[in-house]
């Protein structure tokens, strides 16, 4: 870099020198990206203002015209050669030439003989087949073919007031059929057009903001969840059954949110795509809500195991059992007679309370399988083969504790349970 004599950094008058690149990094200057810049926002603004303007003064002159003619139109006034007819023969469906005159004393309307072709679609008119049509706003000669709609017929609803007793007072709307051109409809609609579509959401926006409510309320309910599963992996204090009540209660409600989550990603994947682009985003959307399962979804396996009756360090209390039917099978001391006497029946309501536990719990583990599988084939149509070794392996892990379980349902000892008060 440039250096003076008295190896300063010098850009303009020094000489070129070779530096470390400490000295290099370090000069001023050197993160220095703005550059010279010339700001010409004052005179883009200026020009834009004018053409701004231009185009505002050009729509308030045509809906001023609007205004005027469908106030003509809705509340017509009686014809000049006949005073003394009354106004309800002269309404809106009235006389075709006195409505007519009434359009021209808005604007002046362009001579038919003197337009050949029509000024958009450049079709030729005719006589009969190809008739020409005036612009109410703007008078000029255009075609009305629907194909082209070069001029169409906007039905618009106009407040009709009626003077009485010389103060005016509404009737009503009336339905007033005004025929615009392209350019007319452009120019008078179009602002009001844009601020309507960007008021209405399509369904593939409504259905990806479903998506989102489903995703916050999980992320709310993950740090209760987490903080449960804390305090029931802790070996020196064994859960109470009221934390045992509320990790199951927040684990039923996340795995609805999830399911919900669920059916709603596939909802958006299903939408019919207008695009290639749409149909892309869409399948973006729900690989990364099948990403967001397959993270917080399969930790939830984890809480069955726990919500067992859980001893501190894994060892079974000596004087006292968490579970009912862990006290009826020890047979702790009792009195004789009342052991005879309710013996069976607690042994019977302890089996039914524990079966209904299982079943549950494994009720909850077939919709986990059941979630895993469908994220698996998932993951085989996207040829992501490295997530489908994980998810194989926690199917896997799912089956095994589900079978598990049914041999701890199938060899509960009933017939057992009802004869031991008559062996008593």
């Amino acid at each position: 870099m440039k250096l003076s004599r008295s190896a300063q950094h010098e850009p303009v008058r020094g000489l070129w020198c070779r530096v470390c690149e400490t000295c290099y990094k370090s000069r001023p200057g050197y993160n220095d990206h703005t550059g010279l810049e010339r700001d010409h926002t004052q005179e883009f603004a200026a020009i834009r203002r004018r053409t701004v303007d231009k185009a505002y003064l050009e729509v308030s002159r045509l809906e001023k015209r609007l205004s005027r003619l469908t106030q003509l139109l809705a509340n017509p006034p009686p014809p000049e050669n006949d005073q003394s007819t009354s106004s309800f023969l002269w309404s809106l469906a009235g006389s075709k030439n006195h409505i007519r005159a009434l359009e021209q004393s808005v604007v002046t309307w362009e001579d038919d003989a003197r337009v050949l072709h029509c000024p958009f679609c450049q079709q030729q008119f005719s006589q009969y087949s190809f008739r020409r049509h005036h612009c109410r706003i703007c008078g000029r000669v255009v075609c009305g073919d629907p194909a082209t709609n070069c001029s169409t017929e906007i039905g618009l609803n106009v407040d009709a007031p009626q003077k009485a007793n010389g103060l005016e007072k509404s009737v009503g709307q009336v339905a007033v059929d005004v025929r615009m051109c392209k350019d007319c409809q452009h120019t008078i609609f179009s602002k009001s057009d844009f601020a309507r579509q960007l008021s209405i959401r399509p369904p593939d926006q409504r259905a990806y903001e479903n998506l989102i409510q489903f995703e916050r309320g999980i992320r709310l309910l993950l740090p209760k969840f987490q903080k449960l599963l804390q305090a029931l992996q802790d070996p020196d204090k064994p859960p109470t059954p009221t934390q045992l009540n509320d990790a199951t209660k927040v684990r039923r409600r996340l795995m609805d949110a999830f399911t919900q989550y669920d059916v709603a990603a596939r909802r958006i994947r299903d939408l019919p795509a207008e695009s290639q682009t749409q149909d892309r985003l869409q399948k973006a959307i729900y690989a990364q809500a099948t990403n967001f399962l397959h993270l917080h979804m399969l930790p939830l396996k984890s809480l069955p195991k726990l919500l067992q009756h859980a001893t501190p360090h894994g060892k079974p209390q000596a004087k006292s059992s968490a579970n009912p039917l862990a006290a009826i099978r020890n047979d702790q001391a009792r009195p004789q007679g009342s052991r005879a006497s309710s013996s069976s029946s607690a042994q019977v309501t302890a089996l039914e309370a524990e079966e209904k536990e299982l079943r549950e719990r494994m009720i909850v583990l077939e919709e986990q399988k059941f979630f895993v599988e469908g994220m698996i084939a998932d993951a085989n149509k996207r040829r992501r083969f490295d997530e489908v070794a994980s998810l194989a392996g926690n199917v896997e892990d799912l089956t095994r504790e589900i079978d598990q379980l049914q041999g701890q349902i199938a060899g509960m000892d009933f017939a057992g349970a009802y004869t031991v008060g008559q062996e008593i």
